[in-house]
């Protein structure tokens, strides 16, 4: 590498360096997230787990309890244990509306059977379908825990959930719709990984490299099967979060880089946090 080499990968680096640290503040001031509880029990302790888990990676919540939800899982048990800015109850004035235009995101961490099945055939008729409503004509990423609404779910089987094989595949009817509908589905379990997979997707990371910009697909997480195994190779001198962020909305699970290139710590923090393997050739 000669002088000038050297040179332009330094200020690649600065450069690369301030559009993170200016990605990262914008992440962080967009982690708002209207929380919609709906009642279900069952994953509901996996379900907070993930929460909180999200509240130490700065996620702020405007916590929403369904009539049910506030009955069994009680507005002070969300206020101990989530802390969130504000939480209303279903029964009390509510404005949903501005709650979900103030809010970045959609988090529904206990979704029921009688929820699953309004949304996805299109009734709003209480406070939860109307805001889930208004999050998806608004265009804000929703994801929603399916362990209550599941007919396949173990302990729901174990509880004596014996219903027509018919019945079931309406349920499962009911989820595939809300997928359709953009809505990401998950487990109570895996919550917190897969909106910090959803919001990341939707953050508009700008290439700082102005002589590169590969052609990428939109990143929908949801409706996209990344390939196991798969690579991408990046002929660039510098490597920033940037290009780790666009290898993994296309599915790969490894980047290879030239033996010269400059590794920015972010992207290694990047590539460890979505498990993706940089190897110089």
């Amino acid at each position: 590498m000669n002088i000038n080499d050297l040179e332009n990968a330094l200020m690649s680096t600065i450069v690369d360096y301030i559009t993170d640290q200016v990605i990262l503040r914008y992440a962080d001031a967009s982690k708002q997230a209207a929380v919609l509880f709906t009642g279900a029990m069952i994953g509901f302790q996996d379900a907070m787990d993930s929460l909180k888990k999200l509240k130490e990676d700065n996620w702020k919540f405007t916590v929403v309890l369904s009539k049910a939800a506030g009955e069994i899982i009680t507005q002070k048990r969300i206020e101990e244990e989530l802390d969130p800015i504000a939480i209303y109850v279903e029964g009390a004035p509510v404005n949903g509306r501005q709650i979900i235009d103030s809010n970045q995101f959609v988090i529904i961490p206990t979704l029921t059977i009688n929820t699953a099945a309004k949304v996805a055939n299109c009734i709003n008729d209480n406070l939860i379908t109307n805001m889930i409503y208004r999050a998806m004509t608004s265009g804000k990423p929703i994801v929603a825990a399916v362990d209550g609404c599941c007919p396949d779910n173990k302990v729901r089987e174990q509880m004596g959930f014996k219903v027509t094989e018919a019945y079931k595949a309406r349920l499962r009817s009911n989820l595939a719709d809300m997928i359709t509908y953009g809505i990401t589905l998950t487990t109570d379990a895996d919550l917190a990984g897969k909106v910090d997979e959803v919001f990341s997707a939707n953050l508009d990371f700008p290439v700082p490299s102005s002589e590169e910009k590969p052609d990428r697909p939109v990143c929908v997480c949801q409706a996209q099967e990344k390939v196991n195994g798969a690579s991408v190779k990046l002929d660039k001198k510098v490597i920033g979060r940037a290009d780790i962020g666009s290898a993994r909305c296309q599915g790969a699970s490894t980047v290879i880089v030239p033996a010269d290139a400059i590794i920015t710590s972010l992207a290694t923090d990047e590539a460890k946090r979505f498990n993706i393997t940089i190897i110089k050739e």
